[in-house]
């Protein structure tokens, strides 16, 4: 098995210090760092996630948001899911009563198709290729797990159960067959026991950083909350989630571009210039710290502490 060399361009330092000016208005990933409970406010959500009306989102008849692409209002599996996981968080805190939580999760598994998909009803204009309505996401799949987990657990309701396993079997579907699982063999080709799941499943893979490390909370949540009764789909559940970990504590140095992180590994698969935003940086931060949590693998922890160094006045002195 091979990985490559990863080496920061002198370019990239323009880019770096634009990223650290936008990080600064606001983000504060210490309100999202927890240690991990498959049962617990999912990373922080329900403490400090909101959701409002505005130009972007609106909320149909019965509370559930819709957001805007074009000129249009959709369902948005994602948001659903992470939606559904706030309303939890502030459930278990005592400010929500548990049918929001519950209505929220059968609205989502009112969008999976038959398959176990919650594929995005609108065309979504990506900067690898456009993808057209029907298009499916790791992320999503791993985020409805989540929040089926933690619904399963309250209601043990076998109609969220079954809807979970469906989703579990969707995510891993290979991308060459219309799923979302695939390998970092676009990295080297050697790598192809390395697994990986797509948030944007194109080819060559972009590998997006924060869509599968999502992805790998829902395997992880999926494999706890249910092992007693649901011990096969348990255990796949289970096994994806331990060869996920695998990749993550070999990955994690190409999305470093010396002082900030990328969005994902364009720059390297596509030898595009590196994208990044002002929030993913953050959002890393707090996945692998809940990640280490769980994995107790100390690189994540050593890519934690380094990726707040960069950011954290406090780490600078």
């Amino acid at each position: 098995m091979i990985w490559p060399d990863f080496n920061i361009k002198p370019e990239y330092k323009d880019i770096v210090n634009d990223a650290l000016i936008r990080y600064k208005k606001g983000l504060n990933y210490k309100l999202y760092l927890q240690d991990y409970d498959p049962l617990g406010d999912y990373l922080n959500f329900g403490c400090n996630n909101r959701y409002y009306e505005n130009e972007k989102i609106t909320f149909d008849s019965n509370g559930i948001p819709k957001v805007k692409y074009g000129t249009d209002f959709y369902y948005n599996p994602v948001t659903i899911a992470q939606f559904s996981l706030t309303l939890y968080g502030q459930y278990i805190r005592g400010n929500k009563k548990r049918e929001e939580f519950l209505d929220s999760v059968n609205f989502l598994i009112s969008l999976q198709n038959s398959s176990g998909a919650l594929p995005y009803a609108f065309d979504y204009p990506y900067y690898l290729g456009d993808f057209k309505k029907g298009w499916v996401s790791g992320m999503a799949q791993g985020q409805a797990l989540s929040a089926y987990a933690r619904a399963y657990n309250l209601s043990k309701d076998k109609k969220i159960l079954q809807a979970g396993n469906k989703c579990l079997k969707f995510l891993l579907n290979p991308i060459s067959n219309g799923g979302t699982l695939d390998s970092m063999k676009y990295l080297h080709p050697s790598l192809d026991q390395y697994i990986t799941f797509e948030e944007y499943p194109v080819i060559p893979c972009s590998y997006t950083l924060n869509g599968f490390l999502f992805t790998l909370f829902g395997l992880y949540d999926w494999w706890k909350v249910t092992k007693d009764e649901n011990p096969n789909f348990s255990n796949l559940a289970e096994q994806f989630y331990l060869k996920g970990i695998e990749t993550t504590k070999h990955i994690l140095k190409y999305y470093d571009i010396g002082g900030y992180t990328t969005y994902d590994l364009g720059h390297v698969i596509y030898n595009k210039p590196p994208k990044i935003s002002g929030v993913y940086h953050f959002i890393h931060i707090y996945l692998l710290h809940g990640l280490y949590s769980i994995s107790n693998e100390k690189v994540l922890l050593d890519y934690t502490k380094l990726w707040i160094s960069y950011v954290d006045d406090d780490n600078k002195k």
